[in-house]
């Protein structure tokens, strides 16, 4: 397949957007292109919206990577798209649109079915009230998803204003590059704004099949008496370069799922920090005394924030389930070591997808995800009980 783009950008007044000009400009672009006699080619373009997505991206987003995610997005699901790209530095007021029309085509130059994106350029005062201008460009009658290319803030007026226009909120927390504060604030803005805003992880996706393997030991018969002796729990992971002391938020997240799902109590009493371990206590059903264990890897290039490995151990036979990735991050493994010395082994291709391809899943999402809510809830627990300092 090949990607094909028109586009027609011109400078509006930082007073407002001209939304009747853009949209004649869009119109135009999707009118069937006529060949050397005049006539029309029949190989037009379908003109269909399934949705809107806001995005908001900094001045200093890659504007090609974003590019390339909505175009991957257009290939999975037309829809119209607003880009915003926000210059919070900047002091002097600007507001400039552009509109263009991506449409992937085959290898005979036929067109299939194309998106239309509409992109902002603003800074200054007039980025407080952009949202304004966003509001009449939203198509009608269609779902509204806000891609939040940033830390969400709860006091970022900007972002909740935007949060209104939206049924669904899709941030990525590989991208929190301080996970300890960034979660926090996270289970806040969904406990204090639980009407308002659902959200989708990108990050939470890339850990389904985490989940999805460490769920499955618990389907053999055998082990399940395993499941509610679970008495310490070791988490590796690759530290966030940023802030290389603090737990990956991918750490924080499963382990606040297991936490979730499993009606764990976080404890502050034995918290503790020890260099590169984390260690928590929690209680399990029954009084059952249960220690967490953060504990960072070495460093692995590309790898930032990315879990390393998961453990599980249970019971006074010390049965013991683990998954873990390869180093080239391509592969899953899973081994089950229980009181008899059997040993199973299983290796499973790691899934890789691009960013688009991940955002695409998450606008295919209307429901709230209660799983990912409470997880988020746990882990913001579990942070609040580590000594500060």
């Amino acid at each position: 397949m090949e990607t094909q783009t028109h586009e027609s950008a011109g400078a509006v007044s930082v007073a407002g957007i001209d939304v009747g000009k853009l949209e004649k400009e869009l119109a135009a672009m999707w009118q069937p292109a006529k060949g050397a006699d005049g006539a029309a080619n029949e190989a037009g373009m379908t003109r269909v919206c399934v949705l809107n997505l806001i995005v908001y991206a900094g001045q200093d987003e890659d504007r090609a990577v974003i590019d390339q995610a909505l175009e991957d997005v257009t290939a999975q699901t037309p829809s119209r798209a607003i880009l915003l790209i926000a210059d919070r530095a900047g002091a002097d007021a600007k507001l400039e649109a552009y509109v263009s029309t991506s449409c992937q085509t085959s290898s005979k130059g036929v067109k299939q079915v194309c998106g239309e994106q509409i992109t902002i350029e603003a800074s200054g005062p007039v980025l407080e009230n952009v949202s304004t201008a966003i509001e009449p460009l939203l198509m009608p009658d269609v779902p509204v998803f806000l891609w939040w290319k940033d830390i969400p803030h709860y006091e970022d007026k900007l972002f909740n204003r935007l949060v209104d226009l939206s049924d669904r909120v899709v941030i990525d927390s590989l991208a929190f590059d301080h996970p300890h504060e960034d979660i926090q604030r996270l289970a806040e803005i969904i406990r204090n704004r639980p009407q308002f805003m659902t959200v989708s992880d990108i990050n939470w996706g890339r850990m389904t099949a985490w989940r999805t393997l460490l769920a499955s030991f618990w389907d053999v018969p055998d082990y399940r008496a395993s499941l509610d002796q679970i008495d310490n729990v070791v988490i590796e992971y690759d530290p966030p370069d940023i802030a290389h002391e603090q737990i990956a938020a991918q750490a924080l997240l499963i382990t606040g799922w297991l936490a979730a799902r499993l009606g764990w109590m976080v404890s502050a009493e034995g918290a503790a920090v020890d260099g590169p371990v984390h260690r928590i206590s929690a209680q399990g059903l029954g009084g059952r005394q249960i220690t967490i264990e953060f504990r960072a890897a070495l460093d692995r290039e590309g790898h930032d924030g990315m879990l390393a490995s998961v453990t599980l151990k249970s019971g006074p036979g010390a049965a013991e389930f683990s998954v873990a990735i390869n180093e080239a991050g391509t592969k899953l493994s899973t081994e089950a070591h229980v009181s008899d010395a059997r040993q199973i082994e299983r290796v499973l291709a790691y899934e890789q997808k691009t960013e688009g391809q991940r955002l695409s899943r998450e606008l295919g999402l209307l429901v709230r995800d209660k799983v990912y809510e409470q997880t988020a809830a746990a882990a913001a627990q579990m942070l609040a009980a580590l000594p500060r300092g």
